[in-house]
């Protein structure tokens, strides 16, 4: 698997992999854990889910911004949320005009099943690797993220909005701080 190969052919492979790591990463994290869950969620219901249960109480607005989709788009899955029982509309308390989305103790519930799922998967995979290898294939991630966001207008735009499961080491927060000075949670909350 070490072949030397040259510039252009280890780009045209490097595609390759990386086509191969990006499917096998989404039924990963994103298909097998939406089955068997005793409830028609669908990929974008289940970002939207677990977006709220990263962030807590929020408006469509930030929801729309963090998933990267229009306002319409995350109104008409907020919508379906609340539909499905697993979220709630609640009155902003500064701005009664505006609603804020919150997870009900079932869209938390399912939520967390979502999430150790998806750890679940993850762990399986990373467990059939010896331990350098793992921590190679994170360093290499990094490494791959930091030469792809060169600078703080690109870091802001890929950032996760992780929320609650922010991590001042993250890459990109690293990215940002390099960059401007100030770390990205500073310019988000």
């Amino acid at each position: 698997m070490n072949t030397t190969y040259s510039n252009n052919d280890t780009i045209k492979y490097a595609e390759l992999v990386l086509d191969l790591f990006t499917e096998i990463l989404h039924d990963t994290i994103t298909v097998q854990p939406l089955q068997n869950l005793g409830t028609d969620l669908t990929p974008s219901l289940a970002q939207a889910l677990m977006y709220l249960s990263q962030h807590g109480m929020c408006p469509v607005r930030d929801i729309a911004q963090g998933l990267s989709m229009t306002y319409s788009a995350a109104s008409q899955l907020t919508d379906r949320l609340v539909k499905k029982e697993l979220a709630i509309r609640c009155d902003n308390e500064r701005d009664r005009r505006l609603s804020e989305i919150n997870l009900t103790s079932q869209g938390m519930k399912l939520a967390e099943n979502i999430r150790g799922k998806r750890l679940a998967g993850m762990t399986k995979i990373m467990d059939r690797m010896i331990p350098e290898k793992r921590i190679a294939l994170v360093n290499n991630l990094e490494d791959f993220i930091t030469a792809a966001v060169q600078d703080e207008k690109t870091a802001l735009k890929k950032c996760f909005h992780c929320g609650k499961d922010h991590r001042k080491e993250c890459v990109i927060n690293e990215v940002y701080l390099a960059a401007t000075g100030v770390a990205i949670d500073q310019v988000q909350g």
